[in-house]
């Protein structure tokens, strides 16, 4: 973490009241417990090929007409 970051952080953090201050811990201690360790490449590859090339076509075009855009009335 950048120090920027973690002064931040800080920063925003010493202005919490104590028990909101406990809760951040206890939110920051369960993202370390998470299981962000992920798998092997080698245990994927088991997967290759499963989805048809007309369903990824199907896919592709989905995520393709709903991402980059901004939605004006969002705001």
């Amino acid at each position: 973490m950048s120090s920027s970051t973690y002064k931040l952080i800080a920063k925003q953090l010493e202005q919490l009241p104590e028990e909101m201050q406990k809760k951040v811990l206890k939110y920051v201690k369960s993202l370390q417990k998470s299981g962000l360790n992920g798998v092997s490449g080698s245990q994927l590859a088991k997967f290759a090929g499963c989805i048809s090339s007309e369903d990824l076509e199907i896919m592709k075009k989905e995520i393709e007409s709903g991402c980059e855009r901004i939605d004006s009335d969002e705001w």
